[in-house]
């Protein structure tokens, strides 16, 4: 059903999705609005509520398997080991690419893999939601 629905997106179909599957909503949709209890939140286009983030995550896989994470030092990282070849790393979404292999190189970590966490949307939206009802959100 996806794979249809991207066809016909790219063919320049308006589709309105309704969906709790948000990761599937991010490859999909240009635009998105957020509706809470029937009240909308949020309408906006996807480029601007993922700007919206102000941190980034991703999993890094390991071309040489670790024990333990380096010292980040004063780099305004959160790091947790997954396992011997891999870890997740959330960083200030405005370091560009280029800064987190920077921060890799300098520690003497080898990637063979990197991939953004894809819990983006899910984020944006909890915090949207949270804004709206009036309780404290962190993102």
């Amino acid at each position: 059903m996806w794979e249809f629905l991207t066809e016909l997106n790219e063919s320049g179909t308006t589709i309105i999705l309704t969906t709790h599957y948000l990761e599937e909503a991010e490859q999909l949709c240009r635009n998105i609005a957020i509706i809470d209890h029937g009240r909308i939140v949020e309408n906006t286009s996807m480029r601007a509520l993922l700007k919206a983030l102000d941190k980034q995550t991703y999993i890094v896989e390991l071309a040489t398997p670790i024990e333990s994470l380096p010292n980040w030092g004063d780099a305004p990282v959160s790091a947790t080991l997954i396992d011997a070849h891999s870890f997740e790393i959330t960083v200030a979404a405005t370091l560009t690419m280029s800064g987190l292999f920077k921060l890799f190189l300098d520690r003497s970590i080898q990637v063979s893999a990197l991939r953004s966490k894809s819990n983006r949307l899910e984020q944006l939206f909890l915090s949207r939601l949270d804004n709206a009802r009036g309780e404290s959100a962190d993102v």
